[in-house]
C-alpha cells in the first residue's frame, strides 16, 4: 500500500485529497491519503457562519461560472443541487471616484471592456478618454520579448490612463488587493496576451469571444450566472470534500514542520509534536508559501529561498447587518469599488442580500465591507473598536450610511493574498523544475503559483493528485 501525505485543508489540499481517494476507489488501487491540518477547523479561508438569521461568509462567498471546475467538482460531489447563481438583473457595480458613487455600464464589469457602447455611454469618461480607449484597435500586440510588463503598463497602453485610474484600477484592487504598477501581466491575466495576440485587439477579442459564447449556446438554454455559490454558504463544498475523505484520513490540530528525504524512497514529514508519518508522496497546500518554505527547508534552502519571495498582503471582511426600516440606501446592484484616490481604507463594499438571496431574515439587510491591499494593510491589524470606527464612517461617506448596525463580524486573513510581481512566471518555473529533476513524488499547490481564484486552486490541485498516483503507479 502506498501512500499520499497532503499537508494544509483548505480548498487546494482538500481537493487533491479528495481526489486521490475518489480515484483510488473507483480504480481499486493501492494507495492511501492521508490529510494534516495544522488548525482544528478544516476549509481554511472558506468560512460559513450564521448568526440571527443571516448567513455570512468570513471568506470568499462565491466562484466565478466562466471557468467549469468548481461547477464540475460540485457534480463529482452530489451538490450542484444546492448552487445557486447570483441575480443578474441586479448586476450592477458602483465605482466610488471623487467623492461620488458612478454606475458602471454593464460591458465594464470584466477587466476588459465587453462592449463598444459600454465605454461610450460610461459616466466616468470623459470624451477624451473615450476615444483613447476605442484605439486600443489600433495598437499593435506586443510582441514575445515584451510580455513581461505590469497589469498597469498593459492596460494603459491599449486604454490609457483615464479608463485604468477611473475604472480597471477600482476592479484590479479587489480581485488582487494589489499595486498593478508591479503585478505581472502574464501570471495574472495571461488571458487578456492571448486575445491581444489572437486578434490584434483587446475589444475585437472580446467581442468575438461574445459572439462565440451567444452562438455556442443552446436554444432555450440559460446562460449561467457570473458568480455562483452554495445555498448554504461556500463551506458546503469543503464540507462534502472532507465528508467523502473520510475522518479516517484526516488529522487536525497538528503542524507540520520539516520535511526530510528517506535514504530509499519516500518522505518523513516531521510533525510538531515530536511525531514523524512516512509517505512514498507527498503534496504540500499549506498557505502561504512562507509556510511551504519553511517545510521544505531542511532538504532544500534553495527553494526555501524562492518561495519566501512570493510576497503576501493580509485582508479583513467585515460583516454588517442592518434593519431595513432604518438603512437608506437603496442596495440596488452588487456593490461598491473604491477607487484609490480617495484614499479610504475601505477599498470594496458588496451589497450581500442584493447580489445572493437568503443571505438576511426578512426586514434585514447585509453588506460587506473589504479593506487591506498591499499599499495599505496596516488597518487588518488594528483593534475590533478602531476598524468598525473606520468603517462606519467611511460607510457614511461612500453611500450616506447613518444608521447603527444590529450585527457587525470581522474576519482578518493574515497573509490571505499571494502578490504575482513582476517575475513570478520565471519563480514558479524555478520551482518547477526543482521539483522534477530532484525531489520526485513531491508536489506544492495552492494560491501561491498558477492563479488565486478558487476554480484556479482546484484546478491545480487536481493536476498535483492526478501527478501523484502516476508516480505511484510507476
Amino acid at each position: 500500500m502506498k501512500r499520499v501525505v497532503i499537508v494544509g485543508g483548505g480548498i487546494s489540499g482538500l481537493t487533491a485529497a479528495y481526489k486521490i481517494k475518489k480515484k483510488s476507489s473507483e480504480a481499486n488501487l493501492p494507495i492511501e491519503v492521508l490529510l494534516i491540518e495544522e488548525k482544528e477547523r478544516l476549509g481554511g479561508i472558506f468560512l460559513t457562519e450564521k448568526a440571527n438569521g443571516f448567513l455570512i461568509e468570513g471568506g470568499p462567498d462565491s466562484f466565478e461560472s466562466e471557468k467549469p471546475h468548481t461547477l464540475a467538482l460540485a457534480e463529482e460531489l452530489g451538490i450542484a443541487h444546492q448552487v445557486i447563481g447570483c441575480d443578474e438583473e441586479a448586476h450592477l457595480t458602483f465605482i466610488f471616484w471623487n467623492n461620488k458613487l458612478w454606475q458602471l455600464p454593464r460591458g465594464l464589469l470584466a477587466l476588459a471592456p465587453a462592449r463598444i457602447s459600454s465605454i461610450l455611454f460610461c459616466p466616468l469618461l470623459s470624451w477624451s478618454g473615450k476615444i483613447r480607449a476605442l484605439l486600443d484597435f489600433m495598437i499593435p500586440p506586443l510582441g514575445d520579448k515584451d510580455e513581461e510588463i505590469s497589469l498597469a503598463e498593459f492596460y494603459k497602453r491599449r486604454f490609457g490612463k483615464e479608463i485604468f485610474d477611473r475604472v480597471a484600477e477600482p476592479l484590479l484592487g479587489s480581485i488582487y488587493a494589489c499595486i498593478p504598477e508591479i503585478i505581472s501581466i502574464r501570471s495574472c491575466w495571461p488571458r487578456a496576451l492571448i486575445l491581444e495576440k489572437e486578434y490584434g485587439s483587446l475589444l475585437r477579442g472580446m467581442l468575438a469571444r461574445g459572439r462565440m459564447a451567444r452562438e455556442g449556446t443552446k436554444a432555450g438554454e440559460k446562460k449561467l450566472p457570473i458568480f455562483m455559490t452554495f445555498r448554504e454558504g461556500m463551506c458546503e463544498l469543503t464540507k462534502a470534500l472532507a465528508d467523502y475523505i473520510g475522518s479516517e484520513n484526516l488529522i487536525t490540530g497538528r503542524k507540520a514542520v520539516s520535511l526530510r528525504e528517506n535514504s530509499g524512497k519516500g518522505f518523513t514529514l516531521l510533525l510538531d509534536d515530536a511525531g514523524a508519518i512516512t509517505a512514498d508522496a507527498c503534496i504540500l497546500a499549506t498557505a502561504p508559501s512562507h509556510a511551504t518554505a519553511e517545510i521544505v527547508r531542511d532538504i532544500d534552502p534553495g527553494l526555501t529561498d524562492i518561495l519566501l519571495k512570493i510576497p503576501y498582503v493580509s485582508s479583513a471582511t467585515i460583516s454588517l447587518g442592518y434593519k431595513r426600516e432604518k438603512f437608506s440606501h437603496p442596495l440596488q446592484g452588487f456593490g461598491v469599488l473604491v477607487s484609490r484616490q480617495e484614499k479610504l481604507q475601505v477599498k470594496a463594499i458588496s451589497w450581500c442580500s442584493t447580489k445572493f438571496a437568503y443571505r438576511s431574515p426578512e426586514g434585514y439587510v447585509l453588506i460587506r465591507c473589504f479593506m487591506g491591499t498591499a499599499e495599505d494593510e496596516g488597518i487588518v491589524y488594528q483593534s475590533d473598536e478602531e476598524v468598525l470606527k473606520v468603517v462606519k464612517e467611511e460607510l457614511k461617506k461612500i453611500m450616506g450610511i447613518n444608521s447603527e448596525p444590529i450585527l457587525t463580524k470581522i474576519y482578518r486573513w493574515e497573509n490571505s493574498m499571494p502578490q504575482y510581481l513582476l517575475g513570478h512566471e520565471k519563480r514558479v518555473r524555478f520551482i518547477e523544475q526543482r521539483l522534477t529533476h530532484k525531489y520526485q513524488g513531491l508536489y506544492l499547490v495552492g494560491n501561491a503559483y498558477y492563479g488565486i481564484g478558487i476554480n484556479d486552486c482546484i484546478h491545480n490541485a487536481t493536476q498535483a493528485a492526478e501527478r501523484a498516483i502516476e508516480f505511484l503507479l510507476k
